[in-house]
């Protein structure tokens, strides 16, 4: 038997042992209207995913610890009796109510996975659902959209965590009802106080770590910078390794993400080959997991990652698409408008933004890339990620891929470092990460990576009407304001509402409860820049506008 047939039936014989290769009929679609499981009332839209796909990749966990499993539905506010899982309190922190189903028998919130410690110990932590799922409001209607952009305030949900914690260890009626709750016996008590304390304090020191004289407020997250203090402070053990994380960046959209060449705003990361599956690893680390960086790189290193799903949930969203615009919700496009707007995409976006056929299941696309200075958006985001670097401790001398790259300096790039962990937590779990690969390969076009990526990613616009707010900052709130010059964009506007606006299209920016403030005048978050199609008149900017809600 030749190389390439032996190859070919290991590759069959893999397929059958991971059930892929079975007979049963797939799963029906989710279509328009579809109720969502568990979403009293929220509705789904038609994505590629059937009920079963989308309750999966909700609850998923890729090894994020955020609590024992059983703590978070029984405990309080900080400053109340009132369950920190009640619907209103979630809505302010920008989460998602649930009610219990199978695949999430506490009716934890969209995105809240259970994980199991090698001692059996139950955990909640976070998903990718849970910074990659939407929600908009129209009217009495709730939508949800999988892979869409949260509005999730991470920074202000970890702080009322952390207090929640601190008041229910103080607190001896907190106490008390926390303890009742979880049936706690009297001589154990003691000994789950000082856990709760220890858990509090852990949530104090990520803060601390993490803190960002900008706050990210609703719908951002500094991942790069989170990422970087993760593994080069607390898995090297080195407090000089500190990088502010004071460029966040919005929650990208992911349908279509996995089709692409390159992801991360930068265009940083290569999505061929095992780098979808390493970027999860880094994630999980840097979202309440842990990665234990030794001396012991053959054997690779210990870590909080879960392997067991990765795979799985990396080919739910290959196969998922973006969300078609709900003319019965949300009102019918013009057609005469958005042909006419068809051409001036054509002449004005389609250079940097190809259109993607998502009804073909196995699309390729580029990412183009635009460097900063031509763009003109807020440079913060590529600058920290250029200049990040970090001492390498006990990795000096290391080879830079674990077994393969140049040896480390006494000082390295900190994406180098972050790339050498995952692979280091990758290598300690061979048969998973063997396993995970097969599971979600498919083929995109390869793209050379480069060390010095000054730019910023354009992508694909499919679904780009549900994507608000705009910019890779988040810093415009409707697609009208994008298509406007950067004078005429909002300076000051609020976060936290999913009321969608259907005319300028994007999410209202009215003050409510638990919404913050966005200022477009602090570091890191200028609405300057991506100037395209601006200078049309104001009838051609409306018949472009009708065309992007159509993509």
């Amino acid at each position: 038997m030749s190389l390439l047939n032996r190859s070919r039936a290991i590759f069959a014989v893999s397929l059958i042992i991971l059930g892929l290769c079975g007979c049963a009929e797939p799963p029906a679609e989710l279509s328009d209207g579809t109720l969502v499981p568990g979403g009293a009332g929220a509705i789904a839209l038609d994505q590629g995913w059937s009920t079963q796909a989308l309750e999966q990749s909700w609850y998923a966990s890729f090894g994020s610890r955020l609590l024992p499993y059983d703590w978070l539905k029984a405990l309080e506010q900080p400053d109340s009796e009132a369950l920190f899982l009640h619907p209103d309190h979630l809505r302010e922190l920008g989460l998602m109510a649930q009610l219990p189903t199978e695949h999430n028998p506490s009716g934890y919130p969209v995105g809240f996975g259970r994980d199991q410690d090698a001692d059996g110990r139950a955990w909640v932590g976070l998903g990718c659902a849970t910074c990659h799922t939407g929600e908009l409001r129209h009217g009495e209607q709730v939508i949800r959209l999988a892979g869409g952009q949260s509005l999730l305030n991470y920074s202000g949900f970890t702080h009322q965590l952390e207090q929640a914690l601190e008041r229910t260890a103080s607190d001896d009626a907190k106490f008390s009802r926390f303890a009742e709750a979880l049936a706690s016996m009297p001589t154990d008590r003691p000994a789950l106080r000082e856990e709760i304390r220890v858990q509090a304090q852990r949530l104090s020191h990520l803060r601390e770590l993490n803190h960002s004289p900008v706050a990210y407020g609703h719908g951002r997250l500094d991942a790069f910078g989170q990422i970087f203090n993760a593994v080069a402070v607390d898995g090297l053990g080195i407090a000089e390794n500190r990088h502010v994380p004071d460029a966040p960046v919005s929650f990208p959209v992911l349908w279509s993400a996995p089709h692409l060449d390159l992801v991360q705003w930068n265009g940083s990361a290569p999505n061929a080959g095992p780098g979808p599956l390493l970027q999860n690893v880094t994630t999980a680390i840097a979202v309440f997991g842990s990665v234990h960086i030794t001396d012991a790189s053959i054997g690779g290193y210990g870590s909080s990652v879960d392997f067991a799903k990765l795979g799985q949930i990396q080919e739910a969203y290959y196969q998922l698409r973006a969300p078609r615009w709900p003319e019965a919700l949300l009102g019918p496009i013009v057609a005469a408008k958005r042909d006419r707007g068809r051409a001036l995409y054509a002449s004005h976006c389609q250079s940097c933004h190809q259109i993607a056929d998502d009804g073909d299941r196995k699309r390729k696309l580029t990412a183009q890339l635009t460097r900063v200075d031509e763009v003109g958006t807020d440079p913060k985001m590529v600058q920290n990620f250029l200049h990040a670097r970090v001492r390498t401790g006990i990795l000096e001398g290391k080879k830079q891929a674990v077994l393969a790259g140049e040896p480390f300096g006494a000082e390295a790039r900190a994406i180098d470092v972050v790339v050498h962990a995952a692979i280091g937590v990758t290598l300690r779990h061979p048969v998973a990460a063997i396993r995970d690969s097969l599971v979600s390969y498919h083929s995109v076009i390869k793209a050379a990576i480069d060390n010095n990526p000054d730019y910023y990613k354009a992508r694909p616009l499919d679904g780009i009407w549900a994507s608000a707010p705009y910019l890779h900052n988040g810093s415009v709130p409707n697609l009208a304001e994008l298509l406007s010059p950067p004078d005429q964009r909002s300076a000051r506007f609020h976060l936290g509402s999913h009321a969608f606006d259907p005319v300028r299209v994007g999410v209202q920016t009215n003050a409510q409860p638990g919404s913050t403030l966005f200022d477009t005048s602090l570091p890191g978050n200028s609405n300057a820049g991506h100037t395209y199609g601006t200078e049309l008149a104001n009838a051609d900017r409306a018949d472009l506008l009708e065309f992007l809600k159509a993509l």
